[in-house]
């Protein structure tokens, strides 16, 4: 006998897992961008670059989350729905925080001071 619900929950977190590790591997290729082309090092881009840094830490901070949700932390993963919803909406919020960091930084490289060519 299938167990439809657990199926939901781990098809879920799958879901959560890539879009967290598709945001992580999106602004660690910026941070590189902005570090290979110098940009980093002027004062616009060290201004993206903090952001970027910051978005990283709702990432790692949403990967935890995702860890409890799973019982692959150091916690069971929970069993109420109410906590488990709370849990995905705290990554929903920590997703939004680090897209809006990141958002300012998806503008084209090519156009940051110190990368004109």
């Amino acid at each position: 006998m299938v167990d439809l619900h657990r199926a939901r929950r781990a098809k879920r977190l799958d879901i959560y897992r890539s879009r967290q590790s598709d945001r992580v591997r999106t602004v660690r290729a910026t941070l590189e961008a902005l570090t290979q082309s110098g940009t980093l090092f002027t004062k616009e881009g060290t201004r993206r670059g903090l952001s970027l840094l910051k978005a990283l830490q709702f990432l790692q901070r949403a990967g935890a989350r995702l860890d409890e949700l799973s019982g692959g932390g150091v916690l069971p993963a929970p069993r109420r729905p109410e906590r488990v919803d709370a849990l995905y909406s705290e990554v929903d919020d920590l997703f939004e925080r680090a897209d809006k960091l990141a958002g300012r930084d998806e503008a084209s490289v090519a156009r940051l001071p110190g990368n004109q060519g």
